[in-house]
């Protein structure tokens, strides 16, 4: 049984609802036994009966026997299958990396190869690498690591930082292996199939804000809004241009006052000889501040809740349909040139080289570019913070889908005489579950470090955003407060200085008057005679006397010489 389970490539263990005690005794009782250590995958079929604790409690104490790759599948109350692995439960092995006998993995050993060196070749911007105390730390380092331990070869690691030279030590029969991705797609070189599944994911520029044209002015109203706003201005301004007399309403500029403290919820105080006509005027404005309301309440409402950004793009075909010009890699952008689906791309491709972090750096203030890269690379570079305190989350968004599927593949010298026997090893490990494995044991500490996490999450508008709104009502409110101020302490000075608006109304309509007069009503007399009447037919100063207005003789001369 030993030897089948080894050798096994899946286990599939069905329990019934009664079989779940005794597999729990058979499991104490070979607690301290080794026998299942590091084989294959284990798929365990319970009932559905069985409480999620129980099922935990199983897949720990299966990992104490050793099982690398439990899967455990069981029928939920709708009728679904759903399948508990250790990273659903947040497992992790009890038993350290080193403490692997990968014999049971590779049980081959080839003593011949004791004076053998491995030269592997590393380009140190590659994302899925981390570098402790120099070396790369990866799950391929695991497993060729593991391998060269059975048998019994070293390894020396060279790590370059311009990809560009990995062609000369290809040239030079300097390396029997790169841990990098393949650059070139048409290579005749060997290929290491890696099984580490990768996609292609896009850094996209945010679009720009809504500006505050749009937010105050264009944005809130719907064509049936502005047409009831501009028939009521219109209206406004006719019943004030027809209607307006000589009193405190004679200054156009008032009709706009009068809206902007109505829109602020404020009183108006207006005066005309005619009530009606007052009514209708502060009826038509009214009309116009509600209008204005619930426009700007209603735009506050809906951009609470609504993106301050433009929309964003949600896939690939939206970017290549998109005015954006690509930095991409060079796999990428080989592939991309030599399809015929997108011909229409080659234009506005552009290769990039070792410094992408730094082309990076470049566009947060332009973003003319959209950046096209391996997901893992995207996902370390949206939580950078560059030195200057950029933020690229500030400027670019994860494009949410992904794209060109592919395995990692590694490009392996000709003169690699293992080529096939380390993929055969890889195999082996990838069936047995050892990769998952090395995968937990890799620490998540990337090359490039960020602290602003990613977000795919919608920011929204917030009250910060609207000062604008409430720095109209703040400035309303002191210009009013001014306003009751100077009524309470210059009110006296404020009637002397209606009163000479008036006096000064009075002499320029008595010399309009005297102009059109006869040359037999050129008596002083009569011009005093026309001013008391004048006066009196005003109600609001029929009380005051010529004294008071200190205009106690007005005499007009003739602007032409009389006969």
């Amino acid at each position: 049984m030993d030897k089948n389970l080894r050798s096994a490539a899946v286990v599939i263990v069905p329990f019934d609802k009664f079989g779940i005690t005794y597999a729990e005794s058979l499991i104490n009782h070979n607690s301290k036994s080794t026998v299942f250590q590091h084989t294959a995958k284990v798929l365990v079929i319970v009932p559905k009966e069985v409480m999620i604790r129980d099922r935990f409690q199983g897949l720990k104490k299966l990992m104490t026997l050793g099982f690398l790759n439990v899967i455990s599948v069981h029928e939920t109350a709708a009728h679904d299958i759903r399948f508990e692995t250790y990273l659903n439960l947040n497992l992790e092995p009890s038993q350290e990396l080193n403490d692997f006998d990968t014999n049971l993995i590779i049980p081959d050993k080839l003593i011949q190869m004791t004076a053998v060196r491995y030269q592997i070749v590393v380009y140190h911007q590659i994302p899925r690498l981390v570098f402790i105390n120099g070396l790369p730390k990866t799950p391929l380092m695991h497993f060729i690591t593991a391998v060269l331990k059975i048998q019994n070869a070293a390894v020396d690691y060279i790590i370059l930082k311009d990809y560009k030279l990995i062609y000369d030590y290809w040239k030079e029969r300097k390396m029997d292996l790169t841990l990098n991705t393949v650059i070139k797609t048409n290579s005749p070189l060997p290929k290491l199939l890696t099984y580490e599944v990768n996609h292609y994911c896009a850094l996209v520029p945010l679009p720009p804000k809504i500006s505050v044209v749009q937010l105050i002015f264009i944005d809130p109203f719907d064509g049936l809004t502005w047409m009831f706003f501009v028939l009521t201005l219109a209206c406004s301004v006719a019943v004030w241009l027809i209607f307006r007399g000589h009193g405190a309403v004679d200054s156009p500029w008032l009709l706009g006052y009068g809206m902007f403290v109505m829109f602020i919820g404020q009183g108006v105080d207006f005066s005309h000889k005619n009530r009606l006509v007052l009514t209708i005027l502060l009826q038509l404005i009214i009309v116009m501040v509600w209008i204005l309301s619930n426009a700007y309440e209603g735009v506050i409402t809906s951009f609470m809740i609504k993106p301050i950004h433009e929309n964003r793009l949600e896939t690939f075909d939206d970017l290549f349909a998109s005015d954006f010009e690509i930095i991409t890699d060079q796999v990428f952008g080989r592939a991309i040139k030599t399809s015929m689906a997108y011909s229409m791309l080659k234009h506005r491709l552009n290769l990039s080289g070792n410094q992408i972090r730094n082309e990076l750096n470049d566009e947060l203030q332009r973003q003319h570019y959209a950046f096209i890269m391996n997901c893992d690379l995207t996902d370390i570079l949206i939580n950078v913070v560059f030195g200057t305190g950029k933020r690229v989350s500030d400027s670019y968004y994860l494009l949410p889908q992904k794209f060109f599927m592919h395995y990692e593949q590694l490009e392996a010298s000709y003169l690699n005489p293992f080529i096939e026997r380390l993929q055969y090893y890889m195999d082996l490990s990838f069936q047995a579950g050892l990769m998952h494995i090395w995968r937990i044991f890799t620490p998540e500490t990337r090359v490039f470090e960020g602290t602003h996490p990613s977000t795919q999450k919608l920011i929204y508008l917030k009250l910060k955003d609207l000062a604008i709104v409430f720095y109209i009502l703040i400035v309303g409110c002191v210009i009013s407060t001014v306003l009751f101020f100077i009524e309470i302490f210059f009110h006296d000075i404020l009637v002397e200085i209606k009163l000479g608006y008036i006096a000064r109304n009075l002499k320029s309509r008595v010399h309009h008057m005297a102009y059109k007069k006869t040359k037999q009503q050129k008596h002083p007399k009569y011009q005093k005679g026309a001013l008391y009447y004048i006066i009196h037919r005003r109600k609001r100063v029929k009380r005051l006397k010529l004294k008071k207005l200190k205009i106690r003789r007005i005499y007009v001369q003739p602007r032409f010489p009389m006969d």
